[in-house]
């Protein structure tokens, strides 16, 4: 019994780098061979799924600067862009990774774009001030300097390879031609001598594409010119997001972004291009119920002023000092009996210690708070009070004392449970 065999065929795109053949222009195509490479180029910088292109990708249109330019300091992954609002004018930094793969039943962190998006730019334009620009100026032409030292160096070694193959090519034009072994060798070495010249020519030529730096006294003009009219242009309103996201890539690697909830502190650790690293730490604003809640250093200078004053003079003198309200207003005594309420603070007693109560002057005549009001209505009693709704403060002397003892055995009358209910309101 025989069984047939099937065969199976695998295709396994390999890099360009490992073909073992390359025949340009063979057959007549769309596009040129540098076309196509620049495409595979553009391609291989907007992939978003390995590791060394995770902020990769061209910058979009959207009031975002730091769109594709941030990383989540949890879990490492882009931070999305999320447009809230009518009209999506609110846009948010979020990362919701851990969310989308469950590991997380919140977002590792957001916030809104505007409160890292204004201090990035500002740092921008920082650098970007001619003093800076002339620096970076002056950094060129010691590069320059430097580049022309590697290239005096490479000319050496060419030079020398050139003197290599033409010694060469003389001995081997010199020897005999009947003596071919020697002939042969000679040739040999004259082939590699070639070949090694053309090899260095070749990197001599692609070190100068990588490190050569040339800027002309017009560039650097134009350069120390943009510098001073960058400000301008940045905040011009002609000028297009798009644009000022292209200028913040030609600065910025990257930027990892911590959040503090605790402390309200969001720290940016900002990666120039060049290496250069820098932290930046922005104060994110108070909640919204935060910001209605008083400040403890407030409610203590409520609470030492409410053993001496009454609510109308600690709000006078809380905006005597420049102090506002939660709401940004002015105090009021309405707001300080709130505040007293809320934080159960007493109210001031200024009672000095020889006066007497409604209710101690009641029972000591053995009469209804009714009466006490009444007498002090009728001017018998002499009593103060700071406030129209403030108690009753009353000063008692012998003579008053004894008059109003003898006006209540004389016209001592039961008092009824409404005289009683309302003195003990009047309390």
């Amino acid at each position: 019994m025989s069984t047939e065999g099937t065969v199976c065929s695998i295709i396994v795109r390999q890099p360009i780098s490992r073909w073992q053949v390359l025949i340009k222009d063979h057959h007549e195509g769309y596009i040129s061979w540098e076309e196509y490479l620049e495409n595979q180029r553009i391609l291989a910088r907007n992939q978003t799924n390995g590791e060394g292109t995770v902020l990769s990708g061209p910058a979009r249109e959207g009031i975002a600067l730091l769109q594709g330019l941030l990383l989540c300091g949890k879990c490492g992954h882009r931070m999305t862009i999320r447009y809230r609002g009518n009209g999506g004018i609110y846009p948010i930094y979020q990362c919701n990774w851990s969310k989308r793969e469950g590991l997380s039943a919140t977002s590792c962190l957001s916030f809104r774009c505007d409160l890292a998006d204004e201090p990035v730019a500002k740092r921008i334009l920082e650098v970007l001030q001619p003093d800076q620009m002339r620096i970076a100026v002056q950094a060129c032409e010691e590069l320059e300097r430097r580049d022309e030292a590697v290239d005096n160096q490479w000319q050496m070694r060419i030079q020398r390879a050139d003197y290599e193959a033409q010694l060469a090519q003389r001995r081997y034009e010199e020897v005999d031609p009947s003596n071919r072994l020697v002939a042969a060798t000679l040739e040999r070495r004259w082939n590699d001598a070639l070949v090694n010249l053309e090899q260095t020519r070749e990197e001599c030529e692609a070190s100068r594409r990588k490190h050569k730096l040339i800027l002309g006294a017009e560039q650097k003009s134009k350069i120390l010119q943009l510098a001073e009219d960058l400000p301008r242009l940045w905040n011009a309103p002609s000028t297009k997001h798009k644009d000022r996201k292209r200028i913040a890539r030609l600065l910025l690697k990257d930027i990892t972004v911590e959040k503090d909830s605790e402390s309200r502190i969001l720290t940016l650790h900002i990666r120039w291009h060049g290496g250069v690293l820098e932290d930046m730490e922005i104060a994110l604003p108070p909640k919204a119920a935060d910001k209605l809640r008083y400040a403890p250093e407030t409610i203590e200078t409520i609470r030492r002023l409410a053993h001496s004053m009454l609510d109308a003079q600690i709000a006078d003198a809380l905006n005597e000092k420049g102090q506002r309200s939660a709401t940004n207003k002015p105090f009021t005594a309405l707001m300080i009996r709130a505040i007293r309420y809320k934080y159960r603070i007493p109210r001031a007693r200024l009672k000095e210690e020889e006066e007497l109560t409604v209710g101690q002057i009641a029972g000591r005549f053995d009469v209804s708070s009714w009466v006490v009001h009444n007498w002090i209505r009728r001017g018998y009693l002499k009593a103060r009070r700071v406030t129209p709704s403030s108690p009753y403060w009353i000063t008692l002397d012998v003579a008053t004392e004894a008059e109003l003892r003898r006006r209540a055995s004389r016209s001592r009358k039961p008092s009824t449970a409404a005289e009683e209910r309302s003195g003990k309101r009047n309390l």
